[in-house]
C-alpha cells in the first residue's frame, strides 16, 4: 500500500515476499494522531479488530 502516511511494518510482506497486505484503521476520526490529546476509543479499537478478523476469515475461504 503506497498511499498510507507514516511507516508500516509491511515492507517484508509486500516488497520482499511479494504478498499483498491490507490496513484496517482502528482509530476514531477525531483521534488527534500524535497530538498532546491523542486518543483512541476502545469501541473503535475492538471494531477494527473484528473487521480485520472477518476480512481474514473471508480471504481464507477463497479458492486459489
Amino acid at each position: 500500500m503506497e498511499t498510507v502516511g507514516g511507516s508500516l511494518p509491511d515492507y517484508v510482506f509486500t516488497k520482499i515476499l511479494g504478498q499483498p497486505s491490507f490496513v484496517i484503521p482502528y482509530a476514531n476520526a477525531d483521534e488527534a494522531n500524535h497530538a498532546p490529546n491523542e486518543n483512541l476509543k476502545v469501541a473503535c479499537f475492538i471494531d477494527g479488530i473484528k473487521t480485520g478478523a472477518a476480512l481474514l476469515a473471508e480471504l481464507g475461504m477463497l479458492k486459489r
